[in-house]
């Protein structure tokens, strides 16, 4: 049973390896997930940062509009002063009263552009605090995965080591077999033969092959799935002992 016991502790050893290297296939996906999510943020404030310097842009032109016909104004006014025939005078003001009612329809455009240059503004800085606080939390959760990254690959060499410290005591062509049953039975590659059943498949194991594993210490495998199995007493038969 010596050698058994060895293929035991090496599953064990390999087990433990599978499932950190396991854990650290997790990582990336994590890291994709989070940088998704910040892209997603990004994109979202580009946008509203977009629109909001346009209606800045347009709020800007708007009131330039506005203060040209302002002066446009006042200068017909200080005209007015020196006209000398009431033709061209009524006809200035008809023009100050038609730049005045084209003044009016600019400033309710301005006054809605506000309110939607108000509610951009608004929205911008909601996103902005939405991307401050996602990007926040990918800076942390880079720095964590970066050093559990580091933990995994640290812990996945010690037991690489102990790894070829246990396989040392066996024969190399055993130790292929075990690997391969190992991949190929997900990880489980030595299991228990108890009540004349194999432990990993549940299958029926011949009275003959029972005893044998009862009587040898031999490596034997289950027939039908392939996998190195020991004796154990079952609870009946310990009972009984």
């Amino acid at each position: 049973m010596e050698q058994v016991k060895i293929l035991i502790d090496l599953q064990e050893v390999m087990g433990q390896a599978r499932r950190l290297d396991e854990e650290k296939q997790k990582v990336p996906l994590e890291v994709a997930d989070l940088k998704s999510l910040f892209e997603e943020r990004e994109a979202s404030f580009l946008a509203a940062e977009q629109e909001f310097e346009t209606l800045k842009q347009q709020r800007r032109e708007k009131e330039r509009e506005i203060e040209e016909e302002r002066d446009k104004v006042e200068r017909a006014k200080a005209k007015l002063m020196s006209i000398k025939t009431n033709k061209e005078y009524y006809a200035m003001l008809k023009e100050i009263e038609g730049t005045r009612r084209t003044n009016v329809a600019r400033e309710e455009e301005l006054l809605s552009l506000l309110v939607r240059y108000e509610e951009a503004e608004k929205r911008l800085a909601e996103r902005k605090a939405d991307l401050d606080e996602v990007s926040g939390k990918y800076r942390e959760r880079r720095i964590d995965i970066d050093a559990r990254m580091g933990s995994f690959d640290e812990d996945i060499g010690k037991l690489d080591a102990r790894r070829r410290q246990v396989a040392s005591k066996l024969d190399p062509s055993l130790v292929r077999r075990f690997e391969m049953i190992f991949e190929r039975r997900d990880g489980l590659a030595v299991v228990a033969a108890r009540n004349y059943s194999c432990t990993g498949c549940h299958m029926n194991i011949a009275p003959q092959l029972f005893n044998l594993l009862q009587r040898e210490d031999r490596i034997h495998t289950c027939p039908n799935c392939n996998r190195v199995v020991y004796f154990e007493a079952s609870e009946i038969e310990a009972a009984g002992e």
